[in-house]
């Protein structure tokens, strides 16, 4: 659930060199500044805001006690607050970019960051404000900063439109036995023996059920699944509506699948509607990453642990992304 972006600050600062060599700063912070990246400071009002708004929406998905569980050594919340670093370090990372690109914001753009920023900082109650510190003129940075990384996003990815055919997008569903052995052959050999009752005429959900450790299962996926070996999914490409597999053979166990259908016309859209976006997204990326390998960064560790561990929720039913996604008219960048 927590995702790994492609900038990561870590240590005190460095820049990462063409010798690949790193230079080490250990100085130069200003009161309340959680990290830097090139001449991009953050403040901890930002971060703190990023990781209340990604808390909450954790919390009204999963309920209030989804925060506090640990998972390794450490918390969800915890990992919600490096989570938001991440995500505020790339919107910094990519507003240095936008001034080598000479990309900026149009003054009707900067008025709409102003009506988000108006209407965020009216939700919060005075305990909201307090506690994060912030104030009208940091949020509407914090908004600019959003939107001009946005911009970027687009500039990049706009002219991207890839052709993907619909057998490449294509959606099937089938529905799966699996039996799971820690001996692979005796699952082989359970497997065969159902495999040959089907051959037979037993129908395959009645005998699903009846196996008592088979498990029946309805699952729908594309060819580029990663969720699923390689060589399950090519079998089940090869299977037409109501057509039985003989036994797949996977780590751990072995499965025999029967395709419902082999092309989901609704399904196939969404999914290449995903791909582009993944496209477009690898495309952003290979601009980006060049870009932030040779920028200096720093992190304010002791502040890092003094300031962003706190699990407080905020008054508020607004949500800073969701404003910009309704005054934008457009989803942000993720």
């Amino acid at each position: 659930m927590i995702i790994a972006l492609a900038l990561c600050i870590s240590g005190c600062g460095n820049k990462k060199a063409s010798d690949d060599k790193q230079i080490v700063l250990t100085t130069g912070f200003e009161e309340g500044e959680l990290f830097f990246i090139g001449d991009k400071k953050c403040y901890v009002p930002e971060a703190k805001l990023y990781m209340r708004n990604l808390a909450t929406n954790y919390e009204e998905v999963y309920g209030e006690d989804f925060l506090n569980i640990t998972t390794g050594d450490t918390t969800v919340n915890d990992r919600l607050a490096s989570l938001a670093l991440s995500r505020l370090a790339e919107v910094k990372a990519i507003c240095l970019l936008a001034t080598e690109r000479e990309i900026s914001l149009t003054d009707k753009e900067i008025e709409k960051c102003r009506q988000a920023s108006d209407r965020y900082m009216g939700s919060l109650s005075k305990d909201d404000i307090s506690d994060l510190g912030i104030t009208d003129e940091t949020l509407l940075g914090m908004y600019e900063d959003y939107a001009l990384a946005n911009k970027v996003y687009y500039d990049i990815t706009d002219s991207i439109n890839p052709e993907i055919s619909d057998d490449e997008a294509r959606i099937i569903t089938v529905r799966r036995i699996r039996i799971d052995d820690t001996d692979d052959q005796s699952a082989l050999v359970k497997a065969n023996e159902i495999y040959n009752r089907l051959s037979d005429g037993a129908d395959f959900d009645q005998l699903a059920d009846e196996i008592g450790d088979g498990e029946q299962t309805l699952i729908s996926f594309g060819k580029d699944t990663d969720e699923y070996p390689l060589n399950f999914v090519d079998a089940c490409f090869e299977l037409s509506t109501d057509e039985v597999s003989s036994p797949i053979v996977e780590d751990g166990g072995v499965s025999i699948v029967k395709c419902i259908s082999t092309f989901d016309m609704e399904q196939t859209d969404a999914h290449k509607a995903q791909m582009v976006t993944r496209r477009k997204n690898e495309a952003f990326e290979d601009v980006y990453s060049v870009f932030v390998s040779d920028l200096y960064t720093g992190i304010n560790s002791e502040l890092w642990e003094e300031e962003m561990h706190s699990s407080r929720m905020l008054d508020t039913d607004e949500n800073f992304f969701s404003i910009y996604t309704d005054i934008f008219s457009v989803p942000g960048i993720s």
